[in-house]
């Protein structure tokens, strides 16, 4: 009887330790949000975020793309574009394609990312872009 209870004790710990790590914490997962543009000036986000990867597509031939950190966000409607943020030389990452419906390679800054202070803002000729960002 003695074995008995012994046994069912270790096997109520060992349950319930399983138990404690069978979901994971929500407060050490990052809710993470994507967006695209389109052939066309976007801008993805108004405030300060981590970006995590850029990936895309030429939709035309010579496509080329830049992610700025909008230093002075004061643009409206279709005004905004990266020279008018006050300063087009903050590009975060930049790149493109030659030929036609093709990928270009995916920018991963890994599960850290790039800090923006200021806004997102993708400037793009003939690419559709994807972003992930917080």
């Amino acid at each position: 009887m003695k074995k008995l209870f012994y046994l069912f004790f270790v096997a109520l710990i060992g349950i319930s330790l399983v138990s404690l790590n069978a979901t994971a914490d929500n407060r050490r997962t990052i809710a993470k949000k994507y967006k695209a543009a389109a052939g066309a000036d976007t801008l993805v986000s108004a405030n300060g975020g981590t970006l995590y990867s850029i990936t895309g597509l030429a939709s035309s031939s010579s496509c080329r793309y830049s992610v700025h950190d909008a230093s002075a966000i004061g643009c409206g409607g279709s005004d905004c574009t990266a020279t008018n943020h006050g300063n087009p030389d903050n590009v975060m990452a930049e790149g493109g394609e030659a030929t036609q419906y093709d990928s270009f390679p995916t920018i991963d800054f890994g599960p850290e990312g790039v800090p923006f202070n200021n806004g997102l803002l993708i400037s793009t000729t003939t690419c559709d872009v994807n972003v992930t960002y917080n």
